[in-house]
Formats: C-alpha cells, structure tokens, sequence
C-alpha cells in the first residue's frame, strides 16, 4: 500500500513539490509564531522549580527598596539566601551593544543562583576588588571578552559610568548577565542606599507561598511595599508590558493553519477528482472500499508530514541555532522549540492530514463502480 502511495504522489512531481513546498513555508512561518506564544506565556521551561524569588516593590518594577530590607528579609523561616541587585541599564561602547547588567551583592549573588557555575578562584577575585565584574559564558561569546579585560558601561540611567575589570566568567544559569558590585554603584551616587529587588532562595521549594506572604506582610504599611513572586511569575510581568501580544499571535496562527489546510485540501481534491475511474477499477480487481480510503488518505499524511519536517524541523534547527535568550530588552524568554510544541505540531499535521482528505477520499470510496467510471474528473 505504501510503495503504492509514493508511486501517485510521484506521479504528478511539480504539484507535489510545490504543495509540500507550500506547506513547508507555512509550518515553518506557524511554529516561529508558536515558538514566541509559548515563550511569552511561560519565559523559560521548569523555571516553577526552581527556588529563587523575587522581592521588588508592590508600586512596581521601577521603584526601588531601601538596602536595609536584606538582613529583614534574610531572617524569614525558609529564606536561606538573599541577594540585593540593582539593574543597571549600561552598554558598551555602542547603544547596540544591550545585554542585562546588574549590580549585585558579590558576597551573595552565587548563594542565590545555584545554577551557574564559577571557579572558586575567579569568585574570591571578584569578591575582594571592588570595581571587579563578573560575565556569562554567553556574553564572553558574543563580545569576546577575556579576563582582565577593562570594561566600561555608559548609557545607564543613574548617571554614573562604572570601570570595571573582568574577574570572571559563569556558566549556566543567567548565562547572558553581567555583574559588578552594588558597594561600588551606590558609592557612585552618593550612597543612596536603595535596590532595585532582591533575590531570595528557598527551601524546601514548597514553603514558596508561605515565605512570599510572610516577607510582604513584614513590609505592609511601610513608605516601601513588597511583592514576593517567582522568578516566573517576575519574568511574565515584563510580557505584560507588551499588551495582548499572544491573543494577536494567536489570531495569525490560526490564519496560517486554515491556510495550511486549504492548500492541502485542495490538492487532494483535484488529485482525488481525477482519479475516479481508476478508484472503480481498483474496485473491480479486489481492493475494497477501505483499501481505496485508505491510499488517498495516506497520500494526504505523507504529503503534509513531509512538509512538516521540512518546515518545522526547519524552524526548530533556525531557533535552537540561534540561542534567543531575549525578545527585546526587557523582555527575557527562552526562544527555542520545546517538546510540547515539537508534540503539537505532530498532533496538527495528522489533523490537517485527515481533515483534508477525509470527505474527498469517503466520497471516492463510497462511489459505484459504474458511477465512478462514467466520472472523468
């Protein structure tokens, strides 16, 4: 039956490419929109296990917290790491150059995020220099940065140009930040005393909710309300500044998929259509009427799933290539094609399939033979 389906679909070869062409482009077009959805409803996978929250002001993410909040915070049953850090807002040497930099707790920071990795040496040097930074493997990649390098960050809104030297590099984790030190940001005007958030880590991971509650009722009714979230939760905020992106996405996407099944459909019909007669004969030397389904029905999956993996094994090597950590500035997601998607889209291209197919191929097989034979298409 197979060898059979590939001989058909061969059979007329311009048709055939240019619809799995077709289908190919507009798979590829469907999952770019579904890799964005996905990574502006959740910004990176199993980001919910992880331990680490956010403690920002309730006001919002512009307003800052008085330093004097970190021992306050550090002393809630079920916190074992705190961490203060301002973001910065610099660039290097040209507005171009925009990556996440922040001044941090050097003590600290690496208490919190477990997940990257440093050597111990590397870490005491930026510990003990106070105009040390520290960078993400991502970003040594992307400016090609060594250690001991100068760096100067210009651009930030507080005024101030911090020049660093560059102690070390971190990998996993927030690979693509940036980090110096808060003592030397907050000297640098004039010893203000205020951050931006806090990170926290918590353990057991299920006494999340309960810390969240505790340390913002420890901050209710002071001049600098709290609000405890996960470190999803804080990242989905920023989505939210960029409106109802994922309704209109999924309004495109829908477009695109009827397309999709149009082009499908109406290949098939006409490839159905003109076969008829040869339906009816199939008939009369034995095959039956599932045998006669089922041929036009495989030629429809074989057509649209060649198409998907062209397509969508196409937009899954573009985006995994290009490692998008970001959708803009203050936007951070994971741009990559994650299993679910990968499990969706083989879902929809058997859909597609069959519902391109099916009523032309139930109708070709339900034929009379004699009807089906006087139907030349």
């Amino acid at each position: 039956m197979w060898r059979l389906i590939l001989k058909n679909l061969i059979r007329n070869k311009r048709r055939t490419l240019l619809t799995a062409a077709s289908v190919a482009v507009s798979l590829f077009l469907l999952s770019a929109l579904a890799i964005v959805y996905t990574a502006l409803g959740k910004p990176f996978e199993g980001l919910d296990r992880v331990p680490i929250m956010m403690v920002r002001r309730a006001a919002g993410i512009v307003f800052q917290l008085p330093a004097s909040y970190q021992d306050r915070i550090k002393a809630v049953p079920g916190v074992v790491a705190v961490s203060k850090l301002s973001w910065f807002g610099g660039y290097w040497r040209d507005p171009a150059n925009q990556f996440a930099n922040f001044a941090v707790d050097a003590d600290t920071v690496f208490q919190v995020q477990t997940g990257a990795a440093i050597p111990p040496d590397q870490l005491e040097a930026f510990k003990r220099e106070r105009t040390a930074a520290v960078v993400g493997k991502r970003l040594i990649d992307q400016f090609h940065w060594q250690i001991g390098d100068r760096i100067t960050l210009l651009g930030s809104p507080y005024g101030f140009t911090p020049e660093v030297v560059l102690r070390g590099v971190f990998t996993g984790g927030p690979d693509d930040h940036f980090y110096f030190h808060w003592d030397y940001l907050n000297e640098g005007i004039g010893r203000a005393n205020i951050v931006g958030m806090y990170w926290i880590r918590v353990a057991p991971p299920d006494a999340a909710s309960r810390v969240a509650r505790t340390i913002d009722q420890t901050f209710h009714n002071t001049d600098a309300e709290t609000k405890t979230e996960s470190l999803s939760a804080f990242l989905l905020g920023f989505v939210s500044m960029l409106g109802n992106v994922r309704g209109i996405i999924l309004m495109v996407g829908s477009a695109v998929t009827f397309a999709i099944l149009l082009i499908v459909a109406n290949t098939m019909a006409m490839s159905i259509r003109e076969r008829y007669a040869e339906a009816a004969i199939m008939r009369t030397v034995g095959f039956r009427k599932s045998h006669i389904l089922g041929l036009f029905v495989g030629e429809s999956l074989v057509l649209t799933i060649a198409g998907a993996i062209f397509g969508v094994g196409g937009a899954k090597l573009f985006f995994d290539a290009l490692g998008l950590r970001r959708i803009s500035q203050f936007v951070p997601a994971d741009m990559r094609m994650r299993p679910g998607t990968l499990l969706f889209f083989g879902a929809l291209t058997v859909v597609m399939a069959l519902a391109a197919a099916g009523w032309p191929a139930y109708r070709a097989a339900r034929l009379q033979i004699a009807e089906a034979l006087r139907n030349t298409g």
